[in-house]
């Protein structure tokens, strides 16, 4: 059974959820997946107790929660779906899901500077005003004051997440995404950032990449309330949305299967059509089709010829059959095909398969006229006549053409 490069990337997702909260193999929808997994003798972690409150993101306390990674890295951005006049109209709670607003000019320092201990040490000043303004509410006051700390350390991952947190409160989910993102490549690691990414995305109602996000940053700091929020809210929706994508993505693969199989099928028709009219256009040719050679269709008593598959193959080519039928009916007209490689190749395997059947004299009867004006007819007809010759030289198609 081959499995293609986008279900094996879906299932690794789905490995990699289980990896970072193993909890979620108690739900009852997984219960079928549960019982294959003991049936192959795993372990199943105990259905975990619900944990301890904690507090906001800025200042967690230290309840007991799970061990962080060194380097968490979030789960691949499962691929958006195509647009389709047969999308499937998914129902999902779209409750707080808003537009997403214009990106704003904000300082994003200058990733080549190397900031010296005078630029951390006014960052850090800053950063404390920043903090202290965001406290008073005064959020723009803020924001301005982290944009001037990351001209002075643009390096520094927690300025771009603290801002993050900041253009989240006022609803600003595009420059959230932004300012997350900037904040990750700098620290993987970073849980705010992974956390006011997930939320952003969930404001934007892009429910699978608010799933991944809220969880890489729980595998980074465990708290309640983004457990609560995946639960209850993010997760239902994200189950919705990708079972959607599966199934288009099913459906795709089918009609793409069927188109194929449609296009062998019409090619194979063509096929028989060509070969069908190729016999007609033969049969009409003359007498008995190729005369002379005996047997049913005018094609009998050439003993095992059409049991080699070359020779089947080219007698089928409409191009083939009307050369011999021309060459039948003027056996001098043979010259005409000596550079057609294909005519050639089946008069002289033709010419081999008779070669020890005794021969006929005169070899295709010395190509009829061809006897006088050049004596013998090419002496004894081309050598023998394509050695071995048609018995008869093809009767009843270049019959009457033998040596006078």
């Amino acid at each position: 059974m081959s499995i293609d490069g986008k279900a094996l990337a879906q299932l690794k997702v789905f490995v990699q959820a289980c990896q970072m909260n193993p909890g979620i193999l108690h739900e009852p929808k997984l219960a079928f997946f549960k019982e294959y997994l003991l049936s192959l003798g795993a372990t199943i972690p105990s259905k975990p107790a619900d944990p301890a409150p904690t507090a906001s993101e800025e200042v967690p306390k230290e309840d007991p929660k799970p061990e962080p990674s060194k380097i968490p890295t979030p789960e691949p951005t499962p691929e958006p779906m195509e647009d389709s006049s047969e999308d499937e109209v998914v129902e999902v709670d779209n409750t707080g899901v808003i537009e997403g607003e214009d990106l704003m000019d904000l300082p994003m320092g200058d990733p080549e500077k190397v900031p010296s201990d005078e630029d951390v040490d006014k960052a850090n000043s800053l950063r404390g005003q920043a903090m202290s303004a965001m406290s008073d509410g005064n959020l723009e006051e803020a924001i301005k004051l982290f944009g001037e700390a990351i001209e002075c350390n643009p390096h520094s991952a927690v300025l771009f997440a603290k801002r993050s947190q900041i253009l989240l409160r006022q609803k600003k989910p595009n420059n959230v995404v932004r300012d997350a993102g900037k904040a990750l490549t700098l620290n993987p690691n970073n849980a705010l950032a992974h956390k006011c990414q997930g939320k952003a995305y969930r404001l934007l109602g892009m429910w699978e990449e608010s799933s991944l996000a809220l969880a890489a940053g729980q595998k980074c700091d465990y708290d309640c309330d983004t457990h609560d929020l995946l639960k209850t809210v993010v997760n239902p929706n994200a189950e919705k949305v990708r079972a959607a994508r599966l199934r288009k993505e099913s459906s795709r693969r089918e009609k793409e299967y069927k188109a194929k199989v449609e296009r062998a099928r019409s090619a194979k028709e063509a096929r028989q059509k060509a070969y069908e009219e190729a016999k007609a256009r033969e049969a009409e040719a003359g007498p008995g089709g190729m005369g002379g050679m005996g047997g049913p269709g005018g094609m009998g008593g050439m003993g095992g010829l059409f049991d080699d598959p070359e020779i089947a193959t080219l007698l089928q080519d409409p191009e083939v059959v009307q050369a011999m039928a021309d060459i039948q009916s003027n056996p001098s007209n043979m010259m005409k095909y000596m550079s057609n490689p294909k005519v050639m190749k089946v008069i002289q395997k033709t010419s081999g398969k008779f070669a020890g059947m005794g021969g006929a004299p005169g070899g295709m009867g010395g190509m009829g006229g061809m006897g006088g004006g050049m004596p013998g007819g090419m002496p004894g007809g081309m050598g023998g006549g394509m050695p071995g010759g048609f018995p008869g030289g093809f009767p009843g198609g270049m019959a009457g053409a033998t040596d006078p």
